[in-house]
């Protein structure tokens, strides 16, 4: 490992003149140092790496300039998104290219009052001082930061952290590493190297004052080589009372198996969103379920608009859930990029079932006709909650309330009553609960008692029953029970002049077949 301060020539001829008994130190940071320009930044870099098996970097000079270049020139960006900029994607290449695990730093560092004195023995004393400082108090103190974890069939593991630090809580600066468990395949690095432009993408959304999902170039890993993917994003001043709105504090994909997942906090709110990775296309396919994404995310736009949710805050839900549901592109390429209604896609809806002796699968055609009831999204529990806030022109506010949201769909198959066929439960549960104040003049003022009050509490559950026999569809029901209630209250002096329910019942059942 390596440490180089880079500021004038002479502050450093100075400082190597002072250590004689370390030429050989002095004479690799000088190579380090010509071989990675920082444009005469005060800054500390440190460089270090090993691959897989263990070994150590002979020289400074074997290290990627793209990745410290990059560092340079993110270093005194504003904003998360341009100090992260390139720099997931650049990390990956590394890896794939060299094999070889990687570390390095990048801080920024003031002359010591020695150094300006030129006092040589004190500035090196100084700087030695500096590194120790940086140790302890460091980048990673109060940093954002980025960690990407990535699982192969093959058993090994590769971890990418990122942390950025604007020097507010910390030390002003950069910190990269990504590191492999074990040597990788030409294969295992060639999917790394998909995923560097999409990683690059979804930190690129994350780092915006207002933070985006851009996740699917991301999401389209190969899973025949990869078998997991985590990315955790972690922001402390996003949480902060006098965090900017719109600030992320936490962000977490997880990309499994079993279920696609996506946990989100921040200033605006908290979401979470689960959906379950082992549900296939139906006989529709990539068509039916962008047609059913596209019906839902009108239902969640209802809800956002009826409880006044915060517009961000719905609007990032909205495009977790379209990213989470849309088909693979390897669901694309099986379904053929097209609607028709192949034999493919047809064994693929066949293979959502159960096939034992006691409860076997449906046959294609059979298949066909029970998709076509369902709703063709892939099951998920999904939620959202938040604080809300509008303003005036003046900018002063005039509503503030809270809004929270669920909706889920699960499915359960079983032997049909009689012994043959199966029966098919599709199950959709939607809640809202929302409060909001409104003023009537030109700024709200809850401690005056004048204001007007509205309290929402929504709950609806639609139930698909299909059952089948051996040679088709022997019952299909769709029941819908719904409850809405809006109470309405306005107040003068704390008293309620105007008292108003509105509540909605009922219950019905549709006969599909």
């Amino acid at each position: 490992m390596n440490v180089i301060a880079s500021g004038s020539a002479n502050y450093l001829e100075r400082i190597t003149a002072s250590r004689q008994m370390q030429q050989q130190r002095a004479a690799a940071s000088r190579s380090s140092a010509s071989a990675l320009d920082y444009g005469g930044a005060n800054t500390r870099v440190t460089l270090g790496g090993n691959s897989a098996n263990g070994s150590v970097y002979s020289k400074p000079g074997a290290v990627r300039n793209d990745v410290a270049s990059q560092m340079s020139l993110n270093l005194n960006g504003s904003g998360l998104a341009n100090r992260w900029r390139g720099l997931g994607g650049a990390l990956l290449n590394q890896l794939s290219e060299t094999g070889e695990n990687f570390k390095q730093s990048l801080t920024e560092s003031r002359p010591t009052a020695a150094a300006a004195a030129g006092d040589a023995a004190g500035a090196a004393a100084a700087t030695d001082a500096a590194a120790a400082t940086d140790e302890a108090s460091g980048v990673l103190t109060g940093a954002a930061t980025v960690s990407l974890k990535i699982q192969t069939r093959s058993g090994q593991t590769v971890e990418l952290k990122i942390a950025s630090n604007d020097g507010g809580l910390g030390t002003r600066g950069l910190e990269v590493e990504v590191n492999s468990s074990g040597p990788l395949s030409s294969a295992e690095k060639d999917a790394l190297a998909d995923l560097a432009d999409g990683l690059d993408r979804a930190l690129d959304g994350l780092g915006q004052g207002a933070p985006a999902l851009d996740l699917s170039k991301l999401m389209n890993v190969d899973s025949s080589v990869i078998s997991g993917l985590d990315l955790k994003v972690e922001d402390p001043k996003g949480l902060l009372p006098n965090a900017a709105p719109g600030s992320l504090g936490s962000f977490a994909l997880h990309l499994g198996a079993d279920k696609k997942s996506i946990e989100m906090k921040g200033v605006n709110g908290d979401l979470s969103i689960s959906v379950d990775a082992t549900s296939k296309l139906g006989s529709g396919g990539a068509a039916q379920r962008y047609s059913a994404i596209d019906k839902m995310l009108q239902q969640i736009d209802a809800a956002a608009e009826r409880g006044h949710a915060d517009p961000q805050l719905a609007a990032t839900f909205k495009a977790g859930f379209l990213q989470l549901q849309a088909p693979s592109a390897e669901q694309g390429r099986q379904d053929g990029g097209s609607s028709d209604k192949s034999e493919r896609s047809r064994h693929l809806a066949v293979s959502m079932l159960v096939d034992d002796e006691s409860n076997p699968a449906m046959s294609p055609s059979l298949s066909d006709e029970v998709g076509k009831l369902r709703s063709g999204l892939a099951d998920f529990d999904a939620s959202f909650s938040g604080d809300t806030q509008k303003t005036n022109k003046y900018g002063a506010v005039k509503e503030q309330g809270h809004a929270a949201y669920a909706i889920s769909q699960h499915t359960s198959m079983k032997p049909g009553s009689g012994g043959e066929g199966q029966s098919v439960t599709e199950t959709q549960h939607e809640k809202l609960t929302a409060n909001f104040l409104r003023t009537r003049t030109t700024m709200l003022d809850p401690s005056s008692g004048n204001y007007d009050s509205t309290r929402i509490n929504d709950e609806k559950t639609i139930t698909t029953l299909i059952e089948t026999a051996k040679n088709g569809i022997s019952r299909a029901l769709r029941k819908t029970d719904e409850q809405q209630s809006l109470i309405f209250d306005s107040f003068e002096k704390g008293r309620s002049t105007v008292h108003r329910e509105t509540p909605v019942n009922r219950s019905y059942v549709e006969r599909l077949r």
